[in-house]
């Protein structure tokens, strides 16, 4: 496992964002407030290695396979919490800070819902 958080909060915006986007934003618990509303908030968690194309993501009991890895990304993953989940399944990131996934459509996720990276 290289990360794994637990959802503490979902904005009011997140379904909107998910649905017209096809994407999810995350940010640890310290989510500035400004934000709040349309984002994914989870626990805090460690990064324990790179996430890269090939590793699975697991959420709201299902999987994805990631495509791609932003350059941003990692690092604002490990001081923030902070990344955003494309499900697009495209092999290529459209913003640095992107994750890019691939799977059969969209997770509902729910306060309580892991998020793990493998």
């Amino acid at each position: 496992m290289k990360y794994e958080v637990v959802i503490t909060n979902i904005g009011e915006f997140v379904l909107q964002f998910m649905q017209t986007r096809d994407s999810m934003i995350l940010f640890d618990k310290d989510v500035p407030y400004e934000y709040m509303n349309m984002v994914v908030a989870h626990s805090k968690g460690e990064i324990d290695g790179e996430i890269a194309a090939g590793d699975k993501l697991h959420i709201a009991g299902m999987e994805y396979a990631v495509t791609a890895v932003g350059d941003e990304a990692m690092r604002t993953l490990k001081e923030k919490g902070h990344c955003t989940l494309v499900f697009k399944g495209m092999d290529k990131v459209e913003q640095p800070g992107h994750i890019m996934l691939k799977g059969n459509g969209l997770p509902r996720v729910m306060i309580g819902d892991t998020i793990r990276f493998e």
